[in-house]
């Protein structure tokens, strides 16, 4: 805007730290830049980031990620006619495993991202890299009330668990736990659940493991995400083609094997066709029933979340209950149908995530907790008497034991505004 644009750098370097920010996807790469008063306090839900730029890139036509980053830099030079400032920490949500601040992607051989070399090539103080969906995980803390659909009424108990499931392109799990010394304090987990075995509930689930078995060549199991997922639900689908010949129309089994989103045809098309809706009361059957197996191993009594676009266009869906072979089908029953410990079960709030920016927020809030700590650093290096044997530098600052306690970053680093930073269209 014209305020910042009038501004000399000599104001932002007094007065402004800057942190950027991403979600790094196997074909996209999406950044954002914001900026945060040096004398800001965190107050209550409000975390003062705000953002100045942001630009979506299609990785394909990068060498590398340090590549996208420097283009972002020129791209922002070139729309507010001056340099950007160099930002003091980032964090970005990656697809894929993060060791070590590292990264490779798969899809993607030449990437491979070190957080900490792309912090010295760029001159930032810290990068953070961080799983996708563990960001998405840190993005259930900036959630308000409006932004959940309730599937199920629950008080949620401070300091308990919480977690996180979502299915997509695959079957994404993360919990957070909170800090002894501050119930409000939250950290996330990744987990690898969705990669757990599928239970199968009815003796029609019973024949859909067999036939997935054959299919995947799987000795003795098959994994959940092979049913809860995008492409679980093109399983579920050529299942229900196979098993029961007599009911595919024809039209619709045509357009289904060719569009390029197969999912996204069947279950647009489970209101009106009677294969697609059996196949989307399996998808939310085997998803219930999941659901209630995370509930159950990590007693998320700070509430269990559903995130992911299928979810929000389902909540309907979700919500009701039919008796298939003597057995209920509902999202709801499955997750309820643990036996001897389901009453466990009606004390978890579970709620429908219906924000589709969770990765977004969560790498915000991240980069946000990594600048408070920076600067808890600098300033116990300001009051550190300097001697020959410990020079006050960069280094000494970027490398210093992170001293910020839960307890001075708790109050406001849960939630995000989010109506003057994140709501803003990607160019």
């Amino acid at each position: 805007n014209a305020e910042y644009m009038g501004r000399d750098r000599s104001f932002e370097e007094r007065f402004m730290d800057s942190i950027i920010v991403g979600d790094i996807g196997g074909t996209n790469s999406r950044l954002r830049l914001f900026e945060v008063e040096k004398d800001a306090q965190l107050k209550g839900n409000e975390i003062p980031a705000r953002l100045l730029f942001s630009h979506r890139y299609l990785n394909e036509n990068f060498p590398s990620f340090l590549d996208v980053v420097k283009q972002f830099f020129r791209d922002f030079e070139v729309q507010h006619n001056k340099p950007a400032q160099i930002p003091k920490a980032g964090c970005f949500a990656v697809a894929g495993p993060v060791d070590s601040n590292m990264v490779t992607f798969t899809n993607r051989s030449s990437w491979v991202i070190d957080g900490h070399k792309l912090a010295a090539e760029l001159g930032v103080v810290h990068i953070q890299l961080v799983n996708d969906f563990v960001a998405n995980g840190y993005g259930v803390l900036t959630l308000q009330e409006s932004e959940t659909e309730t599937l199920q009424e629950a008080t949620p108990k401070v300091g308990a668990p919480i977690a996180l499931v979502g299915a997509g392109t695959g079957l994404g799990e993360c919990f957070l736990t909170s800090s002894p010394n501050d119930p409000s304090f939250y950290s996330v987990w990744p987990s690898e659940g969705g990669h757990t075995e599928f239970a199968p509930r009815t003796d029609l689930e019973v024949k859909l493991l067999k036939h997935l078995k054959r299919k995947f060549c799987e000795g003795a199991r098959v994994s959940v995400e092979r049913i809860c997922s995008g492409k679980g639900i093109c399983n579920v689908y050529d299942f229900m083609r196979e098993t029961f010949p007599e009911r595919v129309n024809a039209t619709l089994d045509a357009e289904i094997q060719t569009a390029i989103d197969m999912a996204s045809v069947i279950s647009k098309h489970s209101a009106d066709d009677e294969l697609c809706r059996w196949t989307m009361e399996i998808f939310f059957s085997t998803y219930g029933n999941e659901a209630g197996s995370v509930a159950l191993k990590y007693l998320c009594y700070g509430g269990l979340y559903i995130a992911g676009g299928i979810a929000i266009h389902h909540i309907k869906q979700m919500k009701e209950s039919r008796l298939y072979d003597g057995v209920k089908i509902g999202f709801l029953d499955a997750f309820h149908d643990k036996g001897r410990v389901k009453d466990l079960l009606t004390q978890i709030p579970v709620k429908v995530v219906l924000a589709d920016d969770l990765g977004q927020r969560g790498a915000l809030l991240l980069a946000c907790r990594e600048l408070w700590s920076i600067r808890e650093r600098e300033n116990e290096q300001r009051l550190t008497p300097v001697t020959s044997a410990t020079p006050v530098t960069s280094t000494t600052i970027s490398t210093a034991t992170n001293t910020t306690t839960p307890e001075k970053l708790a109050a406001a680093t849960q939630t995000i505004h989010t109506e003057s930073t994140l709501t803003q269209p990607v160019a």
